[in-house]
């Protein structure tokens, strides 16, 4: 998925007032962006997902070490390798109380079909409903990693307009009030399946400046915010009473080229230039950046990672020389679009490697909703963003790098890639049930990915988190804040939740 998935303190919260049950006080989070809709499939991003995931369930959905568990489906096999039957969970309702029903399902995934998720699904595969809590997924190939596709997709009413006008779902909370820009506020949905929620309220802040939420968790106007180290607080501020938590991720961050605009990014010598030139381990040490190394486009613990690839970047003479043959022996003037976050905290360094080679590179930073819009439309001829695999690198493969065709696959090229062997790879890996040969198609279509680097990989980025020593969370691999999962201090632990 695209990296590229918030809060003023109540009274109650202020030294000297006191609750008896705090499981009753609101608690306040912080992103360092806005979601960019509330409806659960015309996005494709982390903290829209996130955020939705608390209020839309797909059918089933990843625990906290990304195994499948059942969601909304309580029960699924597979009569056939290409018929996969569901049985749904009884007593499942909607926030208006209206039963989960097939229906319900094969319109959602209908409808999804038709959206930015819609690489998630099957191509060519169909709904059948066999009754009220029963439906069958036909597909036209096998398709061995659906369970995690279909744990991305949010079910909604049958019936929800492609233009969504008020957010019903089935999840622990439900949308109480949303500022565009400013606020999403959630309330515990006491009919959720899972059982009554322990944390009653929660409002989601937009605080686009790490220093900034860390302020706001020093001065407790909020209790928990996502991508926030001990770095951002101001050294005279007192914040004994925040912890700062972190978890490898999934997030690999990269390089992105435009591929319909003409330009020395078309010239493979020049993306290999650039690649060579980056030294991760450095950009990580230098900027501050949290994060760890990473030449590859998913990280190790993803399925279809390449053993044994080994650039030994940096590698500077040789990107020199690679510039020299692609035409441009005194270098190239380049112009890099990066979250505004990002840029911040990365731009300078990543401009002073590239220097080292001849390639003047400007960094553009840009609101991240800004950019989102610009790559839908193909309007960022070079530009940064970041990528989670949950669990497989076909997630990242068949939305981005596949060619984009009227199928499921490519809906997020945003590069506009094409490339007729890497697409047989990654079709390969899509009919392939049988692990072994399944590894063998991806990492046919990792080693070209690294052959001809239509993406450029920087690091893989660590999930950072401040909370509050009133608040037990616990941090999930996939970066997603799960409100049921969390509980105050003091009140009773959210079922099965762990604790800190």
């Amino acid at each position: 998925m695209r990296t590229r998935l918030a809060t003023v303190a109540l009274a109650l919260l202020v030294a000297g007032c006191r609750r008896s049950d705090p499981s009753s006080e609101t608690l306040y989070l912080a992103m360092d962006q806005d979601v960019l809709t509330l409806d659960p499939h015309s996005h494709d991003d982390s903290v829209t997902h996130s955020v939705l995931s608390n209020v839309y369930d797909p059918l089933v959905t990843f625990d906290r070490t990304m195994r499948i568990v059942p969601a909304l489906a309580d029960s699924w096999q597979n009569p056939s390798d290409l018929v996969w039957q569901f049985h749904l969970r009884a007593g499942a309702t909607f926030h208006d109380g209206r039963p989960v029903t097939a229906a319900d399902v094969a319109y959602s995934l209908e409808r999804a079909r038709r959206t930015k998720v819609a690489h998630y699904l099957p191509p060519e595969s169909t709904v059948e409903v066999v009754d009220a809590r029963t439906f069958e997924i036909h597909t036209a190939t096998p398709e061995p990693i659906l369970l995690n596709k279909l744990a991305v997709v949010g079910i909604v009413p049958d019936g929800t307009p492609d233009v969504l006008r008020d957010a019903v779902g089935t999840g622990a909370y439900r949308v109480v009030e949303y500022r565009k820009g400013e606020r999403l506020e959630v309330a515990a949905n006491d009919a959720w399946w899972g059982g009554r929620p322990s944390l009653r309220k929660a409002v989601f802040r937009t605080l686009p400046d790490p220093a900034q939420r860390a302020r706001a968790l020093a001065s407790r106007e909020i209790q928990l915010a996502r991508d926030v180290t001990a770095r951002d607080l101001d050294a005279s501020v007192d914040a004994r009473h925040v912890r700062f938590l972190s978890e490898a991720g999934l997030v690999v961050v990269f390089l992105g080229v435009d591929f319909r605009n003409p330009g020395p990014l078309l010239s493979r010598e020049v993306r290999r230039a650039i690649f060579l030139a980056i030294d991760p381990r450095e950009l990580i040490r230098d900027s501050g950046v949290e994060g760890t190394p990473s030449d590859q486009l998913v990280p190790a613990s993803v399925f279809g990672f390449l053993p044994g690839f080994d650039p030994g970047r940096p590698r500077l003479d040789l990107a020199r020389r690679l510039l020299r043959e692609a035409g441009y022996p005194e270098g190239l003037a380049l112009t890099l679009e990066m979250p505004k976050t990002v840029a911040a905290r990365v731009g300078a360094e990543l401009a002073e490697q590239l220097g080292r080679v001849g390639i003047r590179l400007e960094i553009v930073g840009l609101d991240w909703p800004v950019l989102s819009s610009r790559l839908d439309r193909g309007e960022s001829p070079f530009f940064s963003v970041g990528w989670a695999c949950f669990g497989d690198a076909s997630d990242l493969l068949d939305a981005v790098l596949h060619t984009r065709s009227g199928s499921t696959l490519g809906s997020s090229n945003f590069g506009g890639y094409s490339n007729a062997a890497l697409d047989e790879a990654i079709e390969r890996a899509g009919r392939t049930m049988e692990p072994t040969h399944r590894a063998e198609a991806l990492h046919d279509a990792m080693r070209l990915c690294l052959e001809e680097l239509p993406l450029i990989p920087l690091y893989l980025r660590k999930r950072t988190y401040g909370v509050d020593e009133r608040v037990r969370f616990v941090p999930r691999l996939n970066g997603q804040v799960v409100l049921s999962e969390l509980s105050w201090a003091g009140s009773p632990a959210a079922p099965g939740a762990e604790r800190p």
